[in-house]
């Protein structure tokens, strides 16, 4: 006897990568700060899925077709289903539009096929009356292997009585590295034969498969008062086809930790650059020590111009970690402060910022404009020579994890 299923694998792979940038040193790179999206390795005992069920939908009178629509509005009468899987109504009839819960409002119909996996079942009448609770056909995605099962006549042991139940499960769990967890978008679909079109839930939301939790799925996925009728278009001449496709999330980004340091030091250093006129770039003091670390400032008296973007009537400050004294792939949380001595008023001028230190150096492009520093009546230039201090309190590091 010829066997009632077939499956076909539309198998394309798809994931999502981050992408880095590189640091433009001396100047730091950008001042945005992106913290690390991490997961845990451990096995969540605990976990909750999250998901809710809507009852199925009205009864449909099977005197004419519906109307053709592709999107089909889930029913207003929506309540949480128990357990760590989901249910969703099957597509009711167009009067009742309302949305339920956290779910999408609508049901949507697609030309596309279901991009990884297609089942077919003919004839649907014998698989339903088969000694068999369910059935489940094995295919690949997103470089892992998965299950798409099928329950006939509902999932039972999770109240999907009177409705097909479709779960997702992945398998083959054995080779994966120990606390393996994998992040994937999912949907399921089944096929309306009258209007040409994929019928299912669009959910982006990224689902956790671990140790704990292989299988996520849709109890209530459609009611078989509704699939059962041919004016809906689901099951024609005793043949219908359901389809899955899974898109995993691969997270490339590392975990970082900061250790904020109680009541950090301060240092202080101050230096005096003599013959300004004369320096045509940019001057450098000696490296200080302060705390477990060394510091030197960068003083560009006609302001830091790297090729392609100048800005007139500045001077520039920055302060610079010597990475010899960092260890390996750790960052420094410093807040800094320069000071301009005026030597004729007394009333001197500073900023101050916090900023991540690793190899490029942090300041300010902008610290002054080369006006107001070379004005006599301000004081901070005196006889071609200024005084500059800097102060530095490391308040904590990142590492990564």
């Amino acid at each position: 006897m010829a066997s009632p299923f077939s499956s076909q694998n539309t198998n394309k792979n798809t994931e999502t990568s981050s992408s880095s940038s590189s640091s433009l040193p001396p100047l730091p790179p950008s001042d945005t700060f992106l913290s690390a999206d991490h997961f845990s390795n451990q096995c969540n005992q605990n976990y909750d899925s999250g998901f809710r069920t809507a009852p199925s939908s009205p009864p449909q009178e099977p005197a004419a077709p519906p109307p053709d629509t592709s999107s089909f509005p889930f029913p207003a009468d929506a309540s949480p289903q128990s357990g760590s899987v989901t249910g969703i109504s099957s597509p009711p009839s167009p009067e009742t539009t309302k949305s339920s819960g956290p779910l999408p409002a609508v049901l949507h119909g697609r030309d596309a096929l279901p991009s990884h996996h297609l089942l077919k079942i003919n004839p649907f009448s014998t698989l339903s009356k088969a000694p068999m609770e369910k059935f489940s056909s094995e295919f690949e995605a997103g470089g892992y292997k998965w299950n798409f099962s099928i329950y006939p006549t509902g999932d039972k042991t999770k109240d999907g009585h009177d409705h097909i139940s479709v779960y997702l499960e992945i398998v083959e769990t054995s080779t994966l590295p120990a606390g393996w967890e994998v992040n994937a978008m999912f949907n399921f679909f089944v096929f309306d034969q009258i209007r040409d079109k994929y019928v299912g839930p669009q959910d982006a939301t990224v689902r956790r498969f671990h140790c704990m939790k292989t299988q996520w799925g849709v109890v209530k996925f459609i009611d078989l008062e509704t699939f059962n009728n041919p004016y809906n278009g689901y099951l024609v001449n005793d043949t219908c086809s359901f389809g899955v496709e899974v898109f995993v999330v691969k997270t490339t980004s590392k975990a970082e930790c900061l250790s904020l340091i109680n009541k950090p030091a301060t240092y202080k250093a101050a230096w005096s650059f003599p013959n300004i006129s004369k320096v045509t770039l940019r001057c450098e003091t000696e490296f200080f020590v302060g705390g477990d670390y060394k510091w030197r400032v960068l003083f560009y008296p006609k302001g830091y111009q790297p090729e392609g973007n100048k800005i007139n009537n500045i001077i520039s400050l920055y302060l610079n970690v010597d990475t010899s004294t960092l260890p390996a792939g750790t960052k420094l949380l410093v807040h800094y402060t320069f000071r301009m001595e005026d030597k004729k008023n007394g009333n001197h001028f500073k900023r101050s910022d916090s900023k991540l230190f690793s190899s490029a150096a942090r300041g300010f492009r902008e610290f002054m404009s080369l006006t107001k520093f070379k004005d006599p009546e301000n004081g901070f230039l005196v006889g071609d020579a200024c005084l500059i201090e800097a102060e530095v309190q490391v308040l904590g590091l990142v590492t990564l994890e």
